[in-house]
């Protein structure tokens, strides 16, 4: 017998409808995760192709390898005006020429510009008006022409200079296709009107392709925010499952993800198992002010909170949470982080990233990257979670 014919709900991102996640197990339906996300979002898909995602549509992003994963974002708002237009008038141009809809874009049609710049201090900027002692991050898609090299910069015309570390990032790019790069940084007290700019006092002069500009109050790039006249907002994705008391063991299981943060949101952000609206008993996997955290939780007690599994990282990990009356553990990666023998175990019935209840705060999680959500009835071996979690 192997691990898959004892999963009671097996869930990755495969088959796919507006509005739902198929499972695999159980194949009735009972375990299809409910998709919600009120604007439409966009993805990378299996021919590496940038493209849009319809209103509550699970966004499969293939991004990593041809394997996809389900991208869960948070809201995001891209304030970078003309996105895709860099020959609209919002891009203030010192010696540089813009050719509209010169070569294929990201999205796989001809919408992307070619500059040229026609002098060592060719400049071209934006200017955005931020808020003060912010985080954002800045990204937009390059493709390499004839210049040997690019300088960007964002500065503050209101006293606080220059944000983050301008320079060349031609490295950043590649030799043939498009490359995302992205800037991170955080605005002084003063904030207002900045400048972005994509290309500044290269030193040398050619062409360069650019598309897809965004600017967003986050502190990584979400996934692409088209914009026209005025800024676009990408509201958050979540899912919900109830009713699954028949497939999750209410007294002994396991709760398995194979999970991938994008960006490190602050605060609580987990994914659950357990009876929310009703009471305190779940099972908990995510992320703790900057750590991969577990929990579990009965009758509004707490059994055990482990907030130091790992750090939160950008890689895939397998993590497990092992639960039964004096005999509940963690397991990451192949590795078993955590043990708990005290008696007592939760009462579970669905998970849900909307909302989950956890004394009288509630969590959602975001910006991961889930490839598979595993569900058992009952308690697994050492050496089987060894094998599920390697």
């Amino acid at each position: 017998m192997s691990l898959l014919d004892d999963v009671k709900i097996l869930n990755t991102p495969n088959a796919t409808k507006t509005g739902k996640l198929y499972s695999i197990k159980p194949d009735t339906g009972l375990g299809d995760l409910d998709i919600t996300r009120s604007t439409t979002a966009t993805r990378l898909n299996s021919s590496g192709v940038v493209e849009s995602v319809a209103v509550n549509a699970p966004q499969l992003d293939y991004t990593e390898s041809s394997c996809p994963s389900f991208l869960i974002e948070p809201q995001s708002t891209n304030l970078h005006l003309y996105s895709e237009e860099i020959d609209n008038a919002a891009y203030l141009k010192s010696d540089v020429t813009v050719s509209a809809n010169a070569i294929i874009s990201p999205d796989g049609t001809t919408n992307a510009d070619e500059c040229t710049t026609t002098s060592n201090f060719a400049q071209m900027y934006q200017a955005i008006t931020l808020a003060a002692s912010t985080t954002y991050t800045w990204s937009f898609y390059v493709k390499r022409g004839t210049m040997t090299d690019i300088g960007q910069q964002i500065f503050n015309m209101n006293g606080d200079g220059e944000y983050g570390t301008g320079g060349k990032y031609y490295s950043q790019t590649t030799a043939t296709g498009w490359a995302r790069v992205s800037f991170t940084f955080t605005t002084g007290s003063n904030g207002g009107t900045t400048r972005f700019y994509p290309i500044n006092a290269s030193g040398v002069t050619g062409t360069i392709y650019l598309w897809g500009f965004q600017l967003e109050s986050k502190s990584f790039a979400t996934s692409y925010i088209p914009t026209v006249s005025s800024s676009v907002t990408r509201n958050l994705t979540s899912f919900l499952k109830t009713g699954l008391s028949s497939l999750i063991g209410q007294t002994e299981g396991v709760f398995f993800i194979e999970i991938k943060y994008f960006g490190v949101p602050s605060g609580q952000n987990f994914l659950s198992i357990g009876q929310y609206f009703g009471g305190n008993n779940s099972v908990n996997i995510g992320n703790w002010g900057g750590n991969f955290s577990a929990s579990l939780y009965f009758n509004n007690t707490t059994l055990f909170l482990n907030t130091n599994v790992a750090t939160v990282d950008t890689n895939f990990h397998k993590i497990a949470v092992k639960y039964k009356s004096g005999d509940s553990a963690i397991w990451m990666d192949g590795v078993e982080v955590f043990t708990y023998t005290t008696t007592g175990t939760p009462s579970a019935s669905g998970f849900d990233t909307t909302s989950s209840k956890w004394g009288n705060l509630m969590w959602s999680i975001e910006s991961v990257k889930i490839k598979q959500l595993q569900v058992y009835n009952t308690i697994l071996t050492d050496s089987q979670l060894l094998t599920l979690t390697t």
